[in-house]
């Protein structure tokens, strides 16, 4: 069921050409809810129109990008509208299970294409920045970044990952700590486990 799409276009399609708000309460990690009212704008370079506007009304842009398919045109003008707007940015980056599953990318690769799209909304984001000022790095670390997927029905940021991984497995550790080493140069070693047992990754 397609709730946001209520033109018969729209469902015949399978696209969403107008702007849809919706409100729903959503609930944190720490079980607190909040009530968002969202607008649901068209991804369709060719129904930008509704994006911009669209902006005009928010108090911050969730910009979803394609894990395979990374920054397109249409993005590029999201970021340069809501830099304009100065609102704060979350990137969402969807199917990121056809990483796997369509492209057949080992982990390693996977790893890289998903810095690599980070890297050139960053750099988008700092070329619209020179001009309205205020750059914004979008970074996995700092909770910016959530990873996806529509169609299996997830999405986690670093942060929450570490929260339930934690949680699950009953270690006494600090998510915050835990979650800053699930992105960059760090890699896990086996040996170190020897050496300490609080001190699982070790930084190149």
């Amino acid at each position: 069921m397609r709730y946001r799409d209520t033109r018969i276009d729209e469902q015949e399609r399978r696209i969403s050409i107008k702007a849809i708000p919706i409100s729903l309460v959503l609930e944190d990690s720490n079980s607190k809810s909040y009530l968002c009212n969202i607008m649901d704008t068209p991804g369709h370079v060719n129904f930008s129109d509704e994006m911009t506007a669209a902006l005009r009304l928010a108090d911050g842009a969730v910009l979803i990008v394609d894990a395979a398919e990374g920054v397109m045109v249409n993005t590029e003008r999201a970021i340069r509208h809501a830099i304009q707007e100065r609102l704060p940015i979350v990137v969402v980056i969807n199917k990121v299970d056809g990483l796997i599953t369509e492209l057949k990318l080992p982990p390693k690769d996977a790893y890289h294409k998903l810095r690599h799209t980070l890297e050139i909304i960053n750099n988008h984001i700092s070329a619209a920045s020179s001009v309205a000022g205020g750059v914004q790095v979008i970074d996995p670390a700092a909770g910016n970044v959530c990873f996806a997927s529509a169609t299996a029905g997830w999405s986690f940021t670093l942060q929450s990952f570490a929260k339930l991984y934690l949680k699950l497995h009953g270690i006494p550790f600090d998510a915050n700590k835990f979650a800053s080493r699930l992105w960059g140069d760090s890699y896990y070693h086996s040996f170190s486990l020897f050496l300490n047992p609080y001190t699982r990754f070790t930084v190149k």
